[in-house]
């Protein structure tokens, strides 16, 4: 329903009755988009799809000491859900905080986390998609995220929109921050080598 009808499903959930269902929800939902997306691209590497982009990776693996076999693979696999659930805590935790100060949260944060968890545990599984499911998954749950916090905490879109977008906005702005000053530390240092 998620997919199809958000508005509808979203105006359905209930909005207290613990974190378990919700967290299982993204947990399994999340996991199975991660999984088979992470197999998927090793059986692409396996038959020699994207060969420079895999040679490059390998050496950067070996550096790294990590590769796409063996026990890595393991603890990736394993380590994957429990990424899955902090990630939505703390997503949860930093979008209703945003929905605080937008004027916005007429709910308990525990209302956040059940909207973003089952957003999350739904639109995930576009990244299973070939080439364009990672954009189509970040894109319709951002959307799902914005009717979800809309609907269960009774607010407006726009406070909605303003409490998602706010933490991507500002971490991105702080990644390009940050890459910025490194180009710039660099240009200024071959600029004083050179005089």
């Amino acid at each position: 329903m998620i997919l199809t009808r958000p508005v509808e499903a979203f105006t359905a959930m209930r909005i207290e009755g613990g974190f378990g269902d919700p967290l299982l929800f993204g947990v399994i939902g999340g996991s199975i988009g991660a999984i088979v997306w992470f197999l998927l691209s090793l059986a692409l590497h396996s038959f020699g799809m994207f060969a420079a982009l895999s040679a490059q990776q390998n050496s950067l693996d070996r550096m790294l000491g990590a590769g796409l076999s063996g026990a890595f693979l393991v603890f990736r696999l394993i380590l994957t859900p429990l990424f899955i659930a902090l990630g939505l805590f703390i997503w949860a935790g930093l979008v209703h905080v945003c929905l605080m100060m937008a004027g916005g949260a007429n709910k308990t944060f525990e209302t956040t986390f059940r909207a973003l968890s089952y957003a999350y545990g739904a639109t995930s599984l576009f990244v299973i998609v070939p080439c364009c499911g990672g954009l189509i998954a970040l894109i319709w749950g951002l959307v799902a995220d914005c009717i979800g916090i809309s609907r269960a905490h009774e607010t407006d879109t726009g406070r909605a929109a303003i409490a998602v977008l706010i933490p991507l906005v500002v971490c991105c702005g702080g990644i390009l921050l940050c890459v910025m000053l490194v180009f710039g530390g660099i240009g200024a240092l071959m600029q004083q080598s050179n005089q």
